[in-house]
């Protein structure tokens, strides 16, 4: 698992491309002095040397040190607007990239029913009940599954990707054209509609997050069980399994974030960062599991008679005895006795002999024994709708990676800041000798051709592209 340590440096790299970015719209606006951005250069090659040795984020660092420029954006957007654009902020580049994980795992899935189109599955429902399924089928199932929370999340990007706009009064009516230009240079498209007093949508974002989430935590961990009860005995099989529970328990342990905004800085920041660290630890925990699921998943060459005794097949007798005119509940115990006899004889229906019925049930017939032994047979993989079936995958399969078509989860200037750091940097570029001569750190903020080319806005403004 990925340690706190790296967390931070990325979150510190995505803040300190959100405030010198700020910092380049808020000059080239007009609404902040040259000044101002020198103090922000300033007081970052202030705090950049202690990231290295201390936990803290480089936001609570420069608040501890009166930062100005965090005054500056708290008198622009108050302490409730600038802690939720920060989050947004910060929060989209880590579902995106949560959503290329599922792509990709989804992708994996479809790939893997594709290869085995004809092979038999047998499914468990907690009631006991057993089903014979194509392994494909239940392949299919568990992308749709990967599917529906890559759409939660796209859609909780979508919504994320708008800026909350300044909290002051405007007497010239330009405000709202100014904020947009600002907002599509820091990184997000659009402007936050809804009133900034009741940090609706925030919320609303925050329970669809934990909700895709929680469903995932449901569905996925007993697909798993299921497909690796029908699997091969493979390397890894059973860690695919302990993985998927451990993947389950981080999903459900989101539930318990707290984040209503604090007028403390330093609280809030231990809220935020403890909900987006359980989010970077999910995307971890999900890529791992991705890869068991690609290395462990192989389908058995053979079923075993008494797997192939499910209940759809005793179902399948009684519906039969019920076509030739037996009553519903006689119909039913007959198709009972004739599979708890196979099953205490461990044996399959195609071994046993016409005599042997009215020893098992008087009303069960040679067509009966016949029926049977078709449907408990292993090469049976015939599903409604025969040859037709496999045309239908494939076009759902398609559907579902045209939905999974997700963008990639970095903007292009936080990439270098992610680049530098995997190299070793402390996340900001300095030009600070020994000297002393220049003791103003060479930032990248972003100039004003930003608007010139909004596709490097980031990830939420080409995730607002993609349509689940």
């Amino acid at each position: 698992m990925l340690d706190w340590h790296t967390f931070l440096k990325l979150d510190n790299a995505a803040t300190i491309d959100f405030l010198s970015s700020y910092a380049s719209a808020l000059a080239t606006e007009g609404l902040i002095a040259d000044r101002s951005v020198e103090n922000l250069k300033i007081s970052l090659a202030t705090v950049t040397p202690q990231l290295a040795t201390t936990d803290k984020s480089v936001l609570t660092l420069l608040a501890e040190n009166d930062a100005e420029f965090l005054q500056i954006l708290t008198a622009r957007y108050g302490v409730t607007g600038f802690a939720w654009n920060h989050m947004r902020f910060s929060t989209r580049n880590l579902l995106s990239e949560s959503c290329a994980t599922l792509a990709s795992w989804a992708d994996q899935t479809l790939k893997k029913a594709e290869l085995f189109m004809n092979r038999p599955f047998v499914s468990h429902a907690l009631s006991g009940q057993s089903r014979r399924e194509l392994f494909p089928s239940v392949l299919m199932h568990a992308a749709k599954s990967l599917h529906d929370t890559a759409k939660d999340l796209k859609e909780v990007l979508l919504e994320l990707s708008l800026m909350r706009q300044a909290d002051v009064l405007d007497t010239s009516g330009e405000q709202h054209e100014c904020e947009y230009r600002i907002a599509l240079q820091v990184g997000f498209s659009g402007l936050e509609s809804e009133t900034l007093s009741f940090c609706r949508t925030e919320l609303r974002s925050i329970r669809k997050i934990i909700s895709a989430f929680e469903e995932m935590a449901i569905s996925i961990p007993q697909i798993i069980a299921g497909i690796s009860e029908n699997t091969a005995t493979l390397p890894g099989s059973k860690k695919l399994e302990a993985e998927c529970e451990i993947l389950a328990a981080d999903c459900q342990r989101l539930s318990g974030a707290r984040l209503n905004v604090s007028t403390n800085l330093n609280v809030w920041e231990t809220r935020r960062l403890g909900f987006l660290h359980e989010i970077f630890s999910l995307n971890h925990q999900m890529a791992q599991v991705a890869k068991l699921f690609s290395d462990s998943v192989s389908p058995k060459e053979k079923l075993s008679d008494l797997e192939l005794l499910t209940t759809d097949l005793e179902r399948a007798i009684s519906c039969n005895l019920i076509k030739r005119g037996t009553g519903a509940n006689i119909a039913s115990l007959a198709a009972k006795d004739f599979i708890h006899y196979c099953i205490q004889h461990k044996t399959s229906p195609a071994t046993l002999i016409a005599a042997e019925l009215k020893k098992i049930n008087h009303n069960l017939h040679d067509d009966t024994l016949a029926l049977a032994s078709q449907l408990a047979s292993d090469s049976f993989t015939a599903t409604p709708g025969g040859s037709a079936e496999k045309t239908r995958f494939l076009e759902a399969a398609k559907k579902i990676r045209k939905a999974l078509n997700v963008t990639s989860p970095f903007s292009v200037t936080l990439g270098f800041f992610i680049c530098a750091i995997l190299f070793g940097s402390c996340g900001v570029k300095t030009n600070v000798v020994s000297e002393g001569v220049d003791p103003i750190p060479s930032i990248p903020f972003r100039g004003d051709d930003t608007l010139a080319k909004p596709t490097q806005t980031g990830a939420s403004s080409k995730a607002s592209e993609v349509k689940p």
